[in-house]
């Protein structure tokens, strides 16, 4: 006989931007900075005097993300309405996002007044100085619905085996700002309901603040859910490049000649892991220099040597890698 018993299906979803301008998201940092606010009033906001809390678990996992709220205040002395406008990250970072905006005031409102202002919360599990630079894009301008939590029912037993993790990672590309994204799927390992609930969300995104007839945005999404009763997640650790190098599947299949000591060495890279469902995101931390795009987009291409099951883990997390100077060559 099948028993059934009732198991969270949890969900979590990291965004990244791949054409310029929304990267959300070593030490942990949680830190809020206002968006938008009428001048009169940015300056007597009061913020919480409890620091934004970094859930220790996301911590520990070393997730980022960020949540974009509108907030409107009807009384000086009182929380306000705290309205999602986007997000990225788990649950539990939205949930301590919005308990942190409630705590602001504004104490020079006047009576029978109302204000709008916008705020913005982010969780960088690499730490501020590993975020790249800041650039204006409209995909600063996202709109998607509220967090997303997904649960369902699991069967178990001698008969029945359910996934206790997967992925689905997506391609979005918007061409109007009153109109859906294009959808492409880079990589599916979630069951079917799940993988439904994340599009019926991702088909809510718009970019209002697109210019029509401008050049399609593109961004990447990935969606991830993990069972309660998963082990524990494991997490990339930094490491140096020669290192990184000894740990990649066939890093030799293509020759290379690169001379880090043209590339303002030592430096450090920003990676996140995607191959081989589809390129790693990889940027140098610190100032531009041009010279060191072709290694970067070299380190894209490289896979892993690990297990499936331990890719699924790791699938869009993070790490550091640091590059000393010398000569790459295969």
């Amino acid at each position: 006989m099948v028993g059934l018993l009732t198991r969270t299906m949890k969900g979590r979803v990291r965004m990244l931007a791949l054409l310029a301008g929304l990267m959300w998201g070593h030490s942990a940092l949680a830190q809020d900075a206002a968006v938008a606010a009428p001048t009169n009033y940015a300056a007597c906001l009061v913020k919480p005097t409890t620091p934004l809390k970094y859930p220790e678990h996301e911590v520990a996992r070393r997730n980022s993300g960020a949540l974009k709220a509108k907030l409107t205040f009807t009384r000086p002395d009182r929380s306000p309405q705290v309205e999602v406008l986007a997000w990225g990250g788990t649950a539990d970072m939205a949930d301590a996002a919005e308990i942190y905006l409630l705590g602001y005031r504004l104490p020079c409102l006047g009576q029978g007044k109302q204000a709008v202002l916008e705020q913005e919360v982010v969780f960088q599990a690499l730490g501020a100085d590993k975020e790249p630079p800041q650039t204006a894009s409209s995909l600063n301008c996202l709109r998607t619905p509220g967090p997303f939590n997904y649960e369902e029912t699991m069967q178990t037993g001698t008969l029945i085996k359910q996934k206790e993790r997967g992925n689905l990672l997506l391609e979005l590309s918007f061409g109007a700002p009153d109109q859906p994204p294009s959808i492409k799927e880079l990589y599916n390992s979630a069951p079917a309901r799940f993988r439904r609930a994340v599009l019926d969300a991702v088909g809510q995104y718009r970019l209002p603040c697109m210019k029509p007839g401008a050049q399609a945005m593109t961004m990447r999404q990935l969606y991830s859910f993990t069972g309660s009763a998963s082990q524990s997640d494991l997490v990339l650790r930094d490491m140096g490049l020669v290192a990184f190098l000894g740990a990649v599947k066939n890093v030799d299949k293509v020759p290379v000649n690169f001379d880090l000591t043209t590339m303002a060495c030592p430096f450090q890279a920003r990676f996140t892991m995607y191959q081989p469902a589809a390129s790693n995101h990889v940027t140098a931390i610190g100032k531009y220099v041009p010279e060191r795009e072709p290694f970067l987009a070299w380190l894209s291409t490289l896979a892993l040597n690990i297990e499936t099951r331990h890719f699924e883990a790791l699938l869009g997390d993070e790490m550091v890698i640091d590059v000393p100077c010398g000569t790459i060559r295969f």
